[in-house]
């Protein structure tokens, strides 16, 4: 599979491969509180936003050309990430991508996605060559992030791992992915939640899992319902996501063996234990909400993505989820 032509370490020492190098450091503003020294003068791009927008991306183009860089690094979360494959992907540079996760979450370290906002809408960016060549993985830093952070990108994950789980294209090995993923997110959420070193570094292992299971696989119905939702909202997109994977399956029934990973014994008791998960974590639908915004929602959805879910879900229980996720009256 894919993932298996990526370089994967657990130490600082793979910095060591970009000396002698002109490299292009696209990072967030998080980059500064950690205790990372790359051996080699650097570009430093920064200019994009949470959710990163093609013009943005278009901007990072032009410095990574202007300064003729010659390797891109992607240090900090799935925003980082993803503009560095987005740079990579417009300027088309046959040049090797470095990512270093900071949060344990998005996994798109793991993937050859990208996802870019142009007009206010999410453009998803699928390219082999978008996987990235080496990966990092650093528990410390994710010791740096504010507690709502961590929550939400540990939500991504596991919504992840279950909908890669319940996919259509689900393979034997996508699955075994997706088993390890939610093991490892369940047994150290607490202490991961508490940032003790042991959680973190099974959070960003876990994290990295679900990844390489949608690599395969790609997203569902929940993800697909969440986009919008983070753009109209502000809501962080772990934060969405997790307010719609709930409902949708309570929606489809089913899948037991899942229901199984998560501690219930069938679709019931695992969507009670996921919606209980989400109270227990204070996160909750938005509070501005107006009716109106369900058609707007509704005719956001990716259509691709719900090809790809295991149940249909035509315009009227679409509509019917998204009452129920924000609690219209």
């Amino acid at each position: 599979m894919l993932d298996n032509m990526q370089e994967t370490h657990y130490d600082s020492a793979a910095f060591e491969k970009l000396k002698s190098k002109n490299p292009m450091l696209v990072c967030d503003g998080a980059f500064d509180l950690l205790d990372i020294t790359l051996p080699c003068d650097y570009v430093r791009f920064s200019g994009f936003t949470s959710n990163p927008l093609y013009e943005d991306i278009i901007t990072g183009v032009s410095v990574l050309k202007n300064n003729e860089c010659d390797f891109i690094v992607a240090i900090g979360g799935g925003s980082s990430i993803d503009a560095a494959k987005g740079i990579k992907h417009y300027s088309q540079a046959d040049i090797p991508v470095m990512a270093v996760p900071t949060t344990s979450g998005t996994g798109s370290e793991a993937t050859h996605f990208a996802a870019i906002y142009k007009n206010g809408e999410k453009i998803s960016i699928a390219d082999e060559r978008l996987l990235p060549d080496i990966v990092i993985l650093l528990p410390d830093a994710l010791k740096t992030l504010p507690i709502y952070q961590k929550k939400c990108t540990m939500l991504d994950a596991l919504c992840q791992a279950v909908e890669s789980w319940w996919s259509k294209k689900a393979t034997p090995e996508s699955i075994e992915y997706s088993k390890k993923a939610i093991k490892l997110i369940l047994d150290h959420m607490e202490s991961y939640l508490r940032n003790e070193d042991n959680g973190n570094k099974n959070m960003l292992l876990a994290s990295n899992l679900a990844g390489k299971a949608i690599n395969i696989t790609t997203t569902t119905a929940p993800h697909a319902m969440s986009y919008k939702m983070t753009s109209l909202y502000g809501l962080p997109h772990g934060h969405a996501v997790a307010l719609c994977l709930p409902k949708v399956w309570r929606c489809m029934k089913g899948f037991d063996e899942i229901a199984w990973a998560l501690g219930g014994q069938n679709c019931d008791e695992a969507v009670s234990i996921f919606e209980k998960l989400l109270e227990d974590l204070d996160i909750s639908p938005p509070k501005n909400v107006s009716g109106s915004d369900l058609d707007v929602l509704l005719n956001s959805v990716n259509l691709q993505r719900l090809q790809n879910n295991p149940a249909f879900l035509n315009k009227d229980t679409i509509k019917d989820l998204y009452t129920q996720i924000l609690e219209v009256n």
